[in-house]
């Protein structure tokens, strides 16, 4: 769908001078780094909790041996989403005084197949040992670890981009400072809560042949300076040289203008806009 003419004649209405931008951040740079730790935090948590023994059953291969030194003292299966197992089997070595113990993780997508688990070694390193269990779904959790660690990597790649795109934005956005500002109408995309006290505004824009999108943080008491009572629109301040427009919050704290410069702005908006909602 082709978006409506989006330039305002409201030009006149700011100053005849130099205006200086104060964009808010389109990226914040502490919950940035929260979400990069976050997620890189999971991925390294996940390769370490359930990589090694998966890597112990390959090594294992198809050369397997009863361990009758061996019991298993526990184990348990949990379904989370009707089909991702997660398993935990307990070994106790019998070798050892003190029954030294050992739990094997199993996290796969399918059934957890045999009812009896039996304890398992490599028969030409006695060192390495498993179970049926394990050595039975290990294309299956190889093919889970995979996947999982597939998702964390698209979301870490996602999140990047996203970063790089807001610095970008948050660049041209300081850019505009000193250049001609012309009033323009972008529509409102969403709205999505930042915790603790701020809200992501994303919004759309005429970029000549195709639609932009762009996006910036406000403090969650500022709102967009809508232009309609539906607030699906909204003004936004593009530089002469063209680029992204920047989204204008309602009390017009962006922009380097004095109390009577913003009163001014705010009486021409309501003027132009008094036919309540239609395209200027």
């Amino acid at each position: 769908m082709t978006m409506r003419p989006t330039i305002v004649d409201l030009a006149g209405a700011l100053p005849n001078r130099p205006v200086a931008v104060r964009p808010p951040r389109t990226v914040a740079p502490l919950a940035s780094l929260g979400l990069f730790a976050l997620l890189f935090g999971l991925l390294g948590g996940v390769m370490w909790w359930l990589a090694p023994d998966l890597v112990r059953d390959w090594r294992i291969g198809n050369d397997p041996t009863p361990a009758s030194d061996s019991r298993v003292e526990e184990a348990r299966c949990r379904s989370r989403l009707f089909v991702l197992q997660i398993c935990n089997v307990t070994l106790a070595d019998d070798r050892s005084v003190a029954a030294d113990k050992r739990t094997l993780w199993y996290v796969f997508i399918g059934t957890p197949g045999s009812e009896r688990i039996v304890p398992l070694r490599n028969r030409s390193d006695p060192a390495l040992f498993s179970t049926d269990l394990g050595l039975e779904t290990r294309l299956a959790r190889s093919a889970t670890l995979a996947l999982a660690a597939a998702i964390l990597a698209l979301c870490i790649g996602v999140a990047l981009r996203v970063t790089q795109q807001g610095l970008q934005t948050l660049r041209a956005f300081r850019n505009l400072s000193g250049q001609r500002l012309l009033p323009v109408v972008v529509e409102i995309e969403r709205h999505n809560l930042v915790p603790p006290r701020r809200r992501l505004w994303v919004y759309l824009y005429d970029d000549g042949s195709r639609r932009g999108r762009a996006f910036i943080e406000l403090p969650t008491r500022d709102r967009p300076l809508f232009i309609d009572t539906s607030e699906k629109r909204a003004l936004a301040l593009r530089g002469e040289r063209g680029g992204t427009p920047f989204l204008l919050d309602a009390g017009l704290n962006c922009l380097d203008l004095t109390s009577a410069e913003k009163a001014a702005f705010c009486d021409a908006c309501r003027a132009a806009f008094a036919g309540g909602g239609k395209s200027p």
